[in-house]
């Protein structure tokens, strides 16, 4: 049997992820043989006590109703670089413990061809079904111009997601969210903020309480369900009828509009939209169940 573990090649601007298969007896600590300093790569993953990678999409068994496991990420690009880590419980953000310290979002800085391994713990409750590790590069840079490459190598979103062992009651069903709109001709895309409804065009900036509108579009060939979050400044914060989490089906080639306003700010501060696919439905035989989508970026500015 082997073990696997997600790893993010990093190209010059755009990230390209890719599985990558493990023997299981090898103590990878999230590094895999090949992928070393000077590969331009990323690889990140989760270790029990023994060492060993837990399998994208696998099911977590809570101990005291804790998951405790060695958060590892591998830096392995030419340059040092800041990333993010927050968690959520049931999709909503959730605190959790770096080496004994809370946190809500954690940040630290990789160095180049280094290794990052801290003990990350998460709380859990009966209900909890589905918990996901969501990482972002670079998470304090702001690009307040139009420059596609450098926005197309942000909106990436690393995910850990994984299925959590209860035998306690199902987690309350997310809100349905009601279109504005459906739109079933012209450009498609997972998710996207723009201003305008009809057109896909990317937003890099947007002032605070303007109203902006969110495509959720399906361009496979059958019926994707999403659930869907917002971040400002990697917090989550309330969709529609303040509803922190909401739940979109998209036929294939529909793109489903919302309207929104965005929230007030005091600075400027990046603003994302995740959709995550086949929500608590996460499997390690089903990439795409453990998969997530990104908007491009948009600085909200006061």
């Amino acid at each position: 049997m082997k073990k696997k573990l997600l790893i993010v090649t990093s190209l010059i601007l755009i990230g390209i992820s890719g599985w990558i298969f493990y023997n299981k007896t090898e103590n990878t600590k999230g590094v895999q043989p090949g992928f070393k300093a000077g590969s331009n790569t990323i690889s990140y993953g989760l270790l029990d006590d023994d060492g060993k990678v837990m399998n994208n999409g696998s099911t977590l068994e809570p101990k005291n109703n804790k998951l405790e496991y060695t958060f590892s990420l591998s830096n392995f690009i030419e340059v040092e670089r800041e990333y993010a880590v927050i968690v959520l419980r049931n999709f909503e953000q959730t605190p959790f413990t770096v080496e004994g310290k809370p946190y809500s979002v954690y940040t630290f800085n990789a160095k180049p061809n280094k290794s990052n391994e801290f003990n990350l713990s998460v709380a859990t409750n009966d209900r909890t079904r589905e918990i996901d590790y969501l990482i972002f590069k670079k998470p304090n840079y702001l690009i307040d111009n139009l420059d596609i490459s450098k926005m197309s190598a942000l909106q990436e979103v690393l995910p850990m997601r994984f299925k959590v062992k209860s035998n306690g009651e199902k987690p309350k069903a997310a809100a349905g969210f009601i279109p504005d709109d459906t739109i079933k001709k012209g450009p498609n895309d997972t998710i996207f903020v723009s201003k305008q409804k009809e057109e896909l065009s990317i937003l890099p900036t947007a002032r605070s309480g303007e109203h902006v509108f969110i495509s959720v579009g399906n361009v496979g060939e059958k019926e994707e369900n999403y659930h869907i979050i917002a971040l400002n400044h990697w917090q989550q914060i309330p969709l529609e009828n303040n509803q922190l989490v909401g739940n979109v089906a998209v036929k294939p080639g529909e793109r489903k509009v919302f309207e929104y306003k965005l929230p007030q700010v005091q600075h400027d501060s990046n603003f994302q939209v995740i959709a995550l696919p086949k929500p608590y439905e996460v499997s390690e035989s089903d990439y795409e169940s453990t998969v997530v989508s990104g908007s491009f970026r948009t600085v909200i500015k006061p």
